[in-house]
């Protein structure tokens, strides 16, 4: 397999952008690779995955690219404070690799989405953004209900250690009822009678936000999002996380190649 590590000017972050892709050992087929385009959590960046999974091992086995942008601190948005991440990665990137790497597949039904914890949300958003570019989305202790994340540490004026949320939000009543929202995303997609890719999500049973993204779940479910949940015994980490990925990939129908 191939790993690549990327740096690319963004027009967009007027800045570089660093991205790491995996591809497979495998001859490239007619309408390209199936890709998983795959976000990590706060406080990391692209090497996350590859660093603390086996996710290069996994996706090889399943003839799978996998493409891992670094995001920083800014949950994929445009920040309020700061660069313009989501522009970057859903007009910038998405058709630059595609360029750059004409094996990556332009089909919908072999393009996937997921992340985890801050990833997650990334992920959720796009795909409900784009919904007409993905097959299907995971989540991997994702921060689905974003509002009550903001209000628990910068609403009402409070800006905690997680003040980069500020800076990306500015407010949980600047989110609320908007794009940004996910319960909302949901709604609106659902009213207009959209196409939606399938969701999954995975979360520890002691995960610190094990009942905040279960119930998400159960939001986004009455929102008429078809959503499969998972749980096990687990924590907010690698550990736990990297015994989720084959299970994620047989749930998206990627099969083993026997060798």
């Amino acid at each position: 397999m191939a790993l690549l590590e990327l740096d690319l000017r963004s027009g967009a972050l007027n800045n570089h952008e660093e991205v790491w892709v995996i591809l497979p050992d495998r001859e490239v087929p007619e309408d390209g690779y199936e890709v998983l385009w795959l976000f990590h959590g706060a406080h990391q960046d692209c090497s996350e995955w590859v660093r603390c999974s086996s996710i290069e091992r996994y996706a090889n086995e399943r003839g799978l690219a996998v493409v891992m942008p670094s995001m920083l601190h800014s949950y994929g948005m445009d920040m309020k404070y700061g660069a313009d991440y989501f522009t970057m990665v859903t007009e910038e990137l998405w058709y630059e690799l595609r360029w750059l790497l004409p094996c990556l597949s332009r089909k919908r039904e072999k393009n996937f989405v997921a992340g985890n914890s801050m990833g997650g949300y990334i992920a959720y958003k796009w795909a409900l953004t784009n919904p007409e570019r993905f097959g299907g989305a995971g989540s991997f202790s994702g921060s689905l209900d974003i509002v009550s994340v903001l209000h628990k540490h910068i609403g009402e004026g409070k800006v905690d250690n997680h003040h980069y949320l500020a800076n990306s939000f500015g407010s949980p009543e600047a989110v609320e009822g908007t794009g940004d929202d996910l319960f909302w995303l949901a709604r609106d997609r659902q009213d207009k009678g959209e196409a939606l890719p399938r969701f999954w999500c995975v979360c520890g049973r002691e995960d610190f936000g094990y009942e905040l993204c279960k119930n998400a779940v159960k939001m986004l479910r009455e929102e008429g999002l078809s959503v499969e949940w998972q749980e096990a015994d687990g924590a907010h980490d690698f550990a736990y996380w990297d015994r989720q990925i084959e299970p994620f990939f047989d749930w998206l129908g990627l099969e083993k190649e026997v060798r």
